[in-house]
């Protein structure tokens, strides 16, 4: 009785000490500390740890400490990582879907990409839990708009300069590259030094990812010819979030969700704001779009999305459906 006695009090301590342990959820992202997304993701973390009273702790690596997105894969699949809030080239990685909502040309606004994406929900949590995640949300990033050291008004003038974007971004590599612009991959620590290098001569890239690496600072011109809409997303392992109780997975979709909900109105103000007034005040001088600029471009792009979608059949159906979507929404607004 005595050794019975032993035995359950030095299980029930062990439980005890066990349960003492918060269950801890490690994310990474490419976004820099300091920025409005570094301040979500720890508001994030305090978020879980109050609903969870404690139970599961989130920690976030932040600014690509943890390496690329397609890094931050490998580790998550080596179990070095938990989830990701990708800048967009993760989900489009996993997402079959993703890919098609990232064809220049297809969205002008936050609101029209959020619309079709909403209606796309089902599809992307589908994809990514066959893929091995849990999607906790999609995240409106931003337009692509062009930052550069010499003015681009024209449809020629783009397509003579040299223009960064994301070396992971595929869809809008391949189909720019077939409208004829002249696009340099390369990593997003890499585009600050090849710009003082003089190895490109802008950026295609969102107003709030120009503002967190600096290039706003460097350029001198921006045309707000909104070339794409990026989207991005919050991902966890289904390994990492099928080990948390109930109550936990349920902490975890609340806290995402309110974090989603507040980078949307963050990215929709800084957007207004930077596009508006910040970038002039920071010295860049705003070069506006005329009529043919813009029909130029978007015969450009719509021509591109053939060809792209003539070289992957296998995403015609959901191509046509982001289309149909897109139709519907301008048609109601």
């Amino acid at each position: 009785m005595r050794l019975l006695l032993a035995t359950v009090l030095a299980v029930a301590t062990l439980s005890s000490t066990a349960a003492a342990q918060p269950i801890k959820l490690r994310m990474a992202t490419p976004a820099p500390d300091g920025t409005a997304w570094a301040r979500e993701g720890h508001a994030f973390e305090r978020d879980i740890a109050e609903l969870t009273h404690g139970q599961v702790a989130m920690k976030w690596y932040l600014g690509g400490i943890a390496g690329s997105e397609l890094t931050m894969l490998d580790r998550i699949r080596r179990d070095q990582l938990d989830g990701v809030a990708s800048g967009g080239m993760l989900c489009q990685k996993l997402s079959p879907t993703m890919r098609a909502l990232r064809i220049p040309g297809m969205f002008q606004t936050r609101e029209e990409s959020a619309y079709v994406t909403s209606r796309l929900k089902n599809a992307l949590d589908a994809e990514f839990l066959k893929a091995g995640f849990v999607n906790l949300g999609e995240i409106g990033v931003g337009p692509d708009i062009v930052l550069s050291r010499a003015p681009i008004a024209s449809m020629a003038s783009l397509r003579q300069a040299r223009l960064w974007i994301w070396d992971l971004d595929d869809v809008f590599r391949e189909t720019l590259t077939s409208m004829g612009l002249t696009v340099v991959p390369r990593p997003l620590e890499a585009a600050g030094r090849e710009y003082e290098e003089g190895a490109i001569d802008g950026f295609l890239a969102v107003p709030a990812a120009a503002l967190a690496f600096q290039w706003s600072a460097e350029t001198h011109y921006y045309t707000e010819l909104r070339a794409g809409f990026l989207g991005g997303c919050v991902l966890i392992a289904s390994r990492a979030y099928d080990q948390l109780p109930i109550a936990g997975q349920q902490a975890v979709k609340q806290s995402a969700a309110r974090a989603i909900a507040r980078l949307e109105e963050i990215g929709r103000e800084q957007d207004d704001a930077l596009l508006g007034t910040l970038f002039s005040k920071q010295g860049l001088v705003r070069v506006p779009v005329d009529s043919r600029f813009r029909a130029e471009f978007f015969a450009a792009a719509q021509a591109g999305r053939a060809r792209f979608e003539a070289a992957h059949p296998e995403l015609t159906v959901v191509i046509q459906r982001v289309l149909g979507l897109l139709a519907d929404y301008r048609m109601i607004h």
